[in-house]
């Protein structure tokens, strides 16, 4: 499938900052080893579509104003993200958020011409097309960014808010905190935060001192990809599509696995995102067409702020995820069992979720040993509530994670009418056809 981009031109780049004077003059958050641990991350690209049939010349006027006030009132609150990371003078493995008043974030106004339902709807979408609507992180040595925005209009169609945040700025719970203000500021009029950030590094000890062994882990494999040791990946050509799995599918499935494991004589942790994910990693394994006798892995992002002693406030900003990993063998995925072999690995896996910060020093080593294997990550999930950043345009069309299809990961959000999990994963066009077919006649056999 060749790549077509569609034509943007940019109307305006500039920077927002937080109000003067209302942050402190310079701040320092140091890295915990919680965040050096994302530092090979690309950036995390959501795009938030929402119906806005006005012109350029009405949005520019009407809309945008208060879009880039609410903003700066909401980095008033949230102004790490308007500074950047670099490494503490002085030491040669310390990294730190650091922010110096007047510090900004970089805003971008394009203008796109191309079908904007076309592109915030579920069916097929060339990869490249939507990265054309994501706002660009620049990568620099002395103080690299946290966040960058892009706001794209499409005259009389809509528009799409498009964010770039660095991953060793925050996690998907504090990053969907940040947007969640910023639609609400921007929704009212004035700041208004039912959350107020806990920005306190010390909360997570490091008694055995995982950040030096995870520092020394990222600037290894940084030195073998510049060396060429470890080849950079080559982007194939990706198209992206959404699938809902709606409440009835979800309870017919949990009923045809409920009955698996009570033959099995087994038991796990039992949930909708747990069915939901073993669905979507058999079809993800079978369309993969992997050789049987391999295993195959899924890698879950897990939230360690109740699990940390003691337990972390649900306001901390920062990184507070780890990783959760469900493997099995790629024979079991693909048999007529496949989807209940799949909530076994998963729901296991979370069973041991408790254990997962003993064993953090084997995080990194266990991704480098999946390497060759057929793996599916997890980006985003359910109770982000994406489809409630309201920034006065009402709910959004769609949200996509763009950066999803550069980590191999589906993206997870609630269903955009609430009635079940809405997955988008991206594949090749082949393995694409061949996934929509799992997925779709799947989806008739549970409704039979």
């Amino acid at each position: 499938m060749a790549s077509t981009h569609i034509p943007i031109k940019i109307l305006e780049s500039s920077r927002v900052a937080p109000p003067p004077g209302t942050t402190p003059d310079h701040a320092s958050l140091p890295f915990t080893y919680l965040d050096v641990f994302w530092i090979l991350l690309p950036p995390v690209e959501r795009l938030f579509f929402y119906r806005y049939p006005h012109s350029t010349t009405h949005f520019l006027s009407s809309f945008l104003p208060s879009l880039k006030s609410s903003l700066s009132l909401a980095l008033k609150t949230y102004y790490p993200l308007a500074g950047g990371f670099r490494q503490i003078p002085g030491t040669d493995d310390r990294l730190e958020h650091y922010y110096v008043e007047g510090d900004a974030v970089s805003f971008t106004v394009a203008e796109c011409s191309g079908q904007f339902e076309d592109l915030a709807s579920d069916h097929e979408r060339d990869v490249s097309q939507l990265e054309c609507l994501v706002p660009v992180l620049p990568r620099l040595e002395e103080l690299q960014p946290l966040l960058a925005v892009q706001v794209t209009v499409f005259p009389d169609q809509g528009i799409v808010i498009g964010t770039s945040v660095h991953h060793t700025a925050c996690d998907g719970t504090s990053s969907m905190q940040f947007i969640h203000a910023w639609a609400k500021t921007c929704l009212s009029g004035a700041s208004v935060h039912s959350q107020v950030p806990v920005f306190d590094r010390s909360l997570i000890s490091d008694p055995s001192n995982i950040y030096s062994f995870f520092y020394n882990q990222v600037q290894s494999f940084l030195k073998s990809v510049r060396e060429g040791t470890i080849p950079a990946k080559k982007n194939s050509e990706l198209i992206l599509a959404t699938f809902t799995l709606r409440q009835q599918h979800i309870q017919r499935l949990k009923q045809l696995i409920l009955a698996k494991a009570e033959q099995a004589k087994t038991s796990f942790h039992f949930s909708t995102i747990v069915v939901a994910f073993a669905y979507i990693w058999t079809g993800f394994v079978r369309a993969k067409r992997i050789d049987n006798s391999s295993r195959a892995s899924l890698v879950i992002p897990a939230d360690f702020r109740a699990r940390i002693q003691p337990p972390l406030p649900k306001e901390y900003f920062g990184n507070c995820v780890g990783t959760c990993m469900a493997t099995a063998n790629v024979a079991d995925l693909i048999h007529d069992d496949g989807v209940f072999v799949a909530a076994e690995a998963v729901g296991k896996a979370i069973d041991q979720l408790s254990e997962r910060l003993k064993v953090a020093r084997k995080w990194l080593d266990e991704y480098d040993s999946l390497s060759g294997s057929p793996v599916l990550s997890v980006a985003g999930s359910p109770k982000f509530k994406v489809y409630d950043v309201d920034f006065g345009l009402g709910r959004p069309r769609k949200v996509e994670i763009i950066s999803a299809t550069k980590t191999g990961a589906m993206s997870v959000a609630e269903s955009r009418d609430q009635q079940g999990v809405e997955i988008g994963i991206a594949f090749p066009k082949d393995e694409m056809d061949y996934f929509q077919k799992y997925f779709f006649d799947g989806h008739k056999n549970l409704s039979e």
